[in-house]
């Protein structure tokens, strides 16, 4: 539960972080406190030392500028043995000074409460979990052994196939499985890493520093939305939360008159229905928790309809006591990934697999695809330089990454990086009397629809969400040290839904001053605006429905409603506030459209079968391609899409072979 520091911070700086550690989280005295739970305080579990481990893996500016903070406040006098009211007026007098020092101290703040409520030792559990009657993640008996074997080209060496996929999971492992299954000779390189079932689930910080994008939750440049994707072996289908979602039908009518022929047609009826059969799509492992029954029971005393998820759980397997831990990875084996599916499908047919393998560049000659250059991160830590040749490129890394990639070669045209849809989310949580047990069953297992295509289509869905301790204590509603902790006594009781919108509008991917993606959004198209806010005031309904006690925006500075009070009046309230940076918290686990087909090369930058406008062999291979957002989680989507596509990969590669052999 000790993490040992870097030494990047003198002992100035570093007795300033043991203290904002325990005066974001300080040991209080209270009469009953049977767990300790108050009398603890943050600093007992190394929260102090982890974090200074983590400054020291961020960007040297990042580094310097938290730095610099931290020794503003020990100038100011934030040392332990300072009282906790001096402590707490040093915290606001320096966010007053600016704005920069106030995101400075949130930044902080964040960080010291996600690293206290989640750390945990070899020998016992966090110290707070206790009182949640949380055990943490317990699963013993997982496969030690990694699924795929991987290749670990050297320094300068050039490999080359018939297809080069850029992208492990729900687009690029369906490719790379559908096309090694034809004959093609395929290699897929993944940014991120290959993990064994026994090496997934170890905890929450683990997953988001070696699962995820940018090492978790990451705010957009203008503030306003957090991002989460998948980087590892499998992508997003390795992390996300399992809800296999058909394409609604006006989506799918709407992208046929954008060009994408058969889409609306049983050709792509069968796409769908052959993913969902390949990763064992079913609604027989989707247990309800209570957060599951509030939000249905609050659904039916409302009129509103409601469907049991499908979701791609290996049935004998699946273990509801675990499976709420999926978003950490999952030691189960359950969990019928890409990894465990289509990319298996992939090497068994002779597919190379390269992790770590950031690609850099996409290689054109004659004004067509002629393969990637990448770079590699070896087992021990080194970076080799490799060459891909291949005929025929899939960019499959994601819609952040997909438009960076594309931005760096000079292809894709005008449209490439813009169209960014999000479905941005709002939450709501409701406090209840009773222990919800929401770490139990699955996290999504249920969803609302009634609201889905609301206003011409564009709508929301209500669903659930995973049981976190780390994220919640630092994304919940921020009102002092001692209201926080009463907060956090309560989440056992605590039931957290989202209200995921249909975006209409858009964002924007581009590259900052060292080639990476830069993203931008802001919820200002009257229709999404107007989604948004009648999505909060559904859960709001649903969840008094249900019978919550209280009911807590995720705005700090928004107030909470109570039993008693008037509803409609708090919800009319909550809608003056701002829908992102400075009020309402947005977040996004679904990111599209960055690259997307249709027939115009100035508003697409693709061609509605998937491939490059101004580069013939470059396909488009994720959710970059939707034309516009699809309105529901898009996992089935983009994986029905990819199997599409994948067809129209393999008629070029045939026309060509001859050309590509070695």
């Amino acid at each position: 539960m000790n993490p040992s520091p870097v030494a990047t911070l003198d002992d100035a700086q570093r007795q300033a972080l043991l203290a904002l550690v325990d005066t974001f989280v300080p040991a209080l005295e209270r009469e009953e406190d049977p767990h300790r739970f108050y009398a603890t305080p943050g600093s007992a579990t190394g929260a102090h030392q982890a974090a200074e481990a983590y400054l020291a893996s961020l960007p040297p500016q990042d580094q310097a500028g938290l730095g610099q903070l931290l020794g503003a406040l020990a100038a100011l006098g934030m040392r332990p043995e300072t009282p906790q009211a001096q402590r707490e007026a040093i915290l606001a007098a320096v966010s007053a000074s600016s704005p920069e020092a106030a995101e400075g101290v949130t930044a902080l703040r964040r960080l010291c409460l996600m690293l206290t409520y989640t750390l945990f030792g070899p020998d016992a559990p966090n110290p707070f979990w206790k009182q949640f009657g949380y055990a943490g993640l317990t699963f013993r008996g997982a496969a030690t052994e990694r699924e795929l074997p991987t290749v670990q080209p050297g320094d300068g060496e050039t490999l080359t196939a018939d297809v080069v996929v850029v992208g492990s999971g729900a687009g690029g492992g369906v490719i790379a499985g559908e096309l090694s299954g034809q004959g093609l000779r395929v290699v897929v390189l993944e940014a991120g890493r290959q993990f064994a079932d026994a090496e997934l689930g170890r905890s929450e910080l683990w997953a988001y520093q070696n699962l995820y994008w940018r090492g978790g939750f990451t705010p957009t440049a203008d503030g306003n939305v957090s991002l989460i994707a998948g980087q590892t072996l499998g992508g997003g289908t390795t992390v996300n939360w399992m809800n296999c979602v058909r394409t609604p039908d006006e989506v799918r009518g709407e992208w046929a008159e954008l060009g994408l022929t058969g889409v609306d047609a049983p050709e792509f009826d069968a796409d769908i229905e052959a993913v969902m059969n390949r990763i064992g799509a079913n609604d027989r492992c989707s247990e309800y928790n209570g957060t599951h029954q509030r939000m249905l029971e609050g659904a039916e005393r409302l009129g509103y309809h409601t469907k049991r998820a499908f979701r791609n759980a290996d049935p004998a397997r699946h273990d509801p006591e675990h499976a709420g831990h999926i978003g950490f990875g999952d030691a189960t084996g359950s969990k019928q990934s890409t990894l465990k599916t289509f990319l298996k499908d992939a090497v068994l047919h002779g597919a190379r697999v390269i992790e770590q393998a950031t690609a850099d560049r996409i290689l054109t000659e004659g004004g067509r695809a002629a393969g990637v250059t990448a770079t590699v991160r070896g087992e021990d830590g080194r970076q080799r330089r490799i060459t891909v040749r291949a005929p025929q490129v899939v960019v499959a890394c994601g819609a952040l990454e997909t438009p960076a990639l594309l931005l760096r070669s000079g292809l894709g045209g005008p449209a490439v990086g813009d169209f960014l849809r999000l479905h941005p989310c709002g939450a709501l949580t409701g406090v209840f009397a009773e222990d919800q047990r929401n770490w139990w069953g699955p996290a999504q297992a249920a969803i609302v629809d009634e609201f889905q295509g609301r206003a011409g289509g564009y709508g929301y869905l209500i669903e659930t969400t995973q049981y976190t301790t780390g994220l919640f204590a630092s994304a919940a509603v921020w009102q002092g040290a001692e209201a926080h902790r009463d907060l956090m006594a309560g989440h056992s009781r605590s039931v957290t839904l989202i209200h995921l919108t249909r975006d209409r509008g858009h964002g924007q991917v581009s590259l900052d001053g060292a080639g990476q993606a830069r993203v931008t959004y802001a919820v200002t198209d009257p229709v999404d605006v107007e989604n948004y806010w009648h999505g909060q005031g559904t859960v709001a309904r649903l969840l008094a429905a249900a019978g919550a006690e209280a009911i807590l925006p995720l705005s700090e500075s928004a107030q909470p409603w109570t039993r008693g009070e008037d509803l409609e009046a708090r919800i009319a309230e909550w809608r003056t506030q701002p829908i992102g940076r400075g009020g309402h918290a947005v977040f996004s686990a679904h990111q599209m459209g960055t690259a997307r087909m249709g027939t115009d090369p100035q508003t697409s930058a693709a061609t509605p079968q998937g491939e490059l406008h101004d580069a013939p062999g470059v396909w488009i291979g994720d959710t970059s391609a939707f034309p516009t957002s699809s309105g529901a989680n898009p996992m089935i989507t983009c994986m029905a899409l990819a199997r599409r596509t994948a067809r129209f990969v393999a008629q070029a590669a045939e026309a060509r072979r001859p050309l590509s052999a070695d």
